[in-house]
């Protein structure tokens, strides 16, 4: 009986991420996500649950001869996300989504207009192995098995410091953020 209460299934989707303090605007850096999920009822109207998933993010901009200093940048992170998110049933379609969400960061790769930036750049500052996150979000339930997801995650603390450590008042390095679309099937 006792294992009832919970119920389990798969994710998969797509993300656009950012990352701020990069001199670039937008989310424009695609990225796959995927993992499972498990969640329980807390009453007819709220549930629980907690994910393990693939997240990439980073950030990234296409070269453009139109541009006056062509840039080129790519950016890809790699995580582990362990989201832990309340659920609040609108209605018997529609929730609203929102917690916080653990990443352990486990692996980057930095280009530019030259190349892999880690051997030019080796003194830059080194991603932080942990990420603190808060997302918000909503599912559209299809049906009992089907799932529409869209969330947005915005980490609270820095993904990176800033070169030579500097920071200004707030602004103590990078942060990350992302958008994603996710199709849950359930057990």
């Amino acid at each position: 009986m006792y294992g009832q209460a919970f119920q389990g299934g798969l994710l998969a989707g797509i993300n656009t991420s950012q990352i701020t303090g990069d001199d670039l605007a937008g989310y424009n850096k695609l990225s796959l996500t995927f993992g499972a999920f498990v969640k329980t009822k807390l009453s007819d109207k709220s549930s629980l649950q907690m994910e393990i998933a693939y997240l990439g993010k980073g950030s990234h901009k296409n070269l453009n001869p139109k541009d006056s200093i062509p840039t080129l940048y790519l950016l890809r992170l790699r995580y582990i996300e362990v989201p832990l998110v309340f659920q609040f049933n609108l209605t018997s379609k529609l929730s609203l989504e929102t917690g916080p969400s653990l990443g352990v960061f486990f692996g980057s790769r930095e280009e530019d207009l030259y190349g892999d930036m880690s051997g030019m750049y080796s003194s830059r500052e080194q991603f932080k192995r942990f990420e603190l996150s808060y997302t918000v979000g909503g599912t559209w339930i299809i049906n009992p098995k089907w799932h529409f997801n869209i969330r947005s995650a915005n980490s609270i603390f820095p993904v990176r410091d800033h070169d030579q450590s500097t920071s200004y008042r707030l602004n103590k390095g990078q942060y990350s953020s992302c958008i994603m679309g996710r199709l849950m099937m359930n057990f």
